[in-house]
């Protein structure tokens, strides 16, 4: 009896769709000896990986969509190397996708999007990824003008990133609880010109993270500078079917459970209790394993034995629309033309990317086909009767003190020691996974790594990795 008991599968409820759930759900259900059995668990009534993106109809091929992920699921090579060996090992079609990025600065007296009548100037630069092109000129401003501009952008770009690479930033120190330096503090010690940083840093960067400017500038300084470091020169790629066809494949053969609300997830000597609701009632159920693929405010939440901890990693809400309506920007749709219009983009033709910066904040609008846009953090006001969706996301933010207690947390056991009150992961069959579990930004690459972390643990083969051996 202990034999047969012993190599019964173990139970493991994956709480949360996002993509770090579904990797951690496949890599798990695939485990070559089938040792574990699987359960995803989602508070939605839908996978959250796809759950806010749009199908658009093609028009080459009847009856075919085109999908836009909300929020931009865009990824670069050098930095997503994980991302791709999965998308590869999937089967995941995926083309470069190069982009114009314009940038405009808004007046005064448009400063959010509750001003009545938007008064948006043309942008002041547009400047093609990594150089694939030469940028049009914008319409809006005079050849002289532009030049003097190009050349002080072009000068300052150079600038840091000839620091990015030879001006490594203060690094945090682990036994004395140090945390490293701030993105603010290095770009005055490197003395990157403020009017740089302001008008064409922060709002390319925040637009990335999806935060405000002064959120940014307490990232570590390490995240920016790593994530420039290994996108630099590289090209920008988008799955060619939208996310949804890569949750599909994550999904296979997975057992799941829709609109489920956690209200506790709380360890036992025999296994993780989680206490839930759905429409079928209460439900208290044990599993042998608990993957908590959330927020890390959610995850303190479920699990209040890592409020101390999590507690100290910040997260803000983020909104993103889906809309048609383009009479706010049309001053810079139209100076920044080019021989393709917005009807004729399609795969692997520039797509163009406009950001609005107040001074605080940047509202980042990306072009898709058919007219439509996707706005996040908007700052313009759009009309209502033009909105196909809009979503509200957590987002995980960083500072150097976060990042010192995320570290601690998903270090190894074998390294230094640790407080008796500090939780590890793994700690009580309770694992952690998402953008936010790595040190580096966070993107979907965390989301990867963090998986395949909690596959390590288990003991489980990254398949992905075997294939390139």
């Amino acid at each position: 009896m202990e034999k047969a008991h012993s190599q019964r599968p173990k139970t493991v409820a994956v709480v949360g769709t996002g993509m770090a759930g579904l990797t951690t759900a496949h890599l798990l259900h695939r485990d070559p000896k089938s040792r574990y059995q699987v359960t995803l668990l989602e508070k939605q009534d839908k996978i959250s990986l796809s759950a806010e993106s749009i199908a658009i109809p093609s028009k080459d091929e009847k009856d075919h969509l085109i999908w836009a992920d909300v929020p931009m699921r865009a990824f670069a090579g050098g930095f997503y190397q994980n991302l791709i060996r999965m998308y590869d090992y999937l089967g995941v079609n995926y083309h470069a996708q190069p982009f114009l990025f314009s940038f405009t600065k808004l007046p005064q007296t448009q400063q959010s999007k509750s001003s009545a009548n938007p008064c948006v100037p043309g942008p002041k630069m547009v400047y093609a990824s990594n150089f694939h092109q030469i940028p049009p000129v914008p319409r809006t401003m005079d050849l002289i003008n532009w030049c003097m501009e190009a050349v002080y952008a072009v000068l300052c770009y150079s600038w840091f990133t000839l620091c990015c690479f030879f001006i490594s930033p203060s690094a945090e120190n682990v036994q004395t609880g140090t945390p490293g330096e701030s993105l603010d503090h290095y770009l005055r010690r490197i003395w990157l010109p403020q009017y740089y940083v302001m008008n064409y840093l922060l709002p390319l960067i925040s637009s990335v993270c999806t935060c405000s400017h002064q959120e940014l500038l307490c990232f570590p300084a390490s995240d920016i500078l790593d994530y420039k470091r290994r996108t630099h020169r590289q090209q920008h790629f988008v799955v060619s079917s939208g996310v949804q066809s890569v949750q599909t494949k994550l999904l296979e053969g997975l057992q799941v459970r829709l609109g489920v609300d956690i209200s506790s997830v709380t360890p036992e000597e025999d296994g993780v209790q989680i206490n839930s609701t759905s429409a079928n009632g209460s439900v208290s159920e044990k599993f042998d394993l608990v993957v908590l693929a959330v927020s890390p405010d959610a995850a303190a939440a479920l699990f209040p034995s890592l409020n101390a901890q999590l507690s100290k990693i910040p997260t803000t809400t983020v909104e993103t629309v889906a809309h048609t309506d383009e009479s706010s920007i049309t001053p810079t749709l139209r100076a920044t033309t080019t021989s393709t219009s917005l009807k004729d983009i399609g795969s692997g033709q520039t797509q163009r990317i406009h950001f609005y910066s107040n001074g605080s904040i940047t509202e980042a609008v990306h072009e898709q086909p058919h007219s439509i846009f996707v706005t996040t953090n908007p700052l313009l006001p759009m009309k209502e009767s033009k909105v196909i969706r809009s979503a509200r996301f957590t987002r995980v933010l960083r500072s150097p003190r976060s990042r010192l207690t995320i570290n601690s947390i998903f270090q190894n056991r074998n390294e230094l020691p640790r407080s008796p009150s500090s939780w590890r992961n793994g700690d009580g069959g309770i694992f952690l996974a998402g953008g936010w579990c790595w040190d580096g930004m966070v993107l979907l690459e965390g989301c990867i790594v963090s998986a395949m972390r909690v596959a390590a643990q288990l003991d489980v083969v990254v398949p992905w990795l075997e294939t390139e051996n």
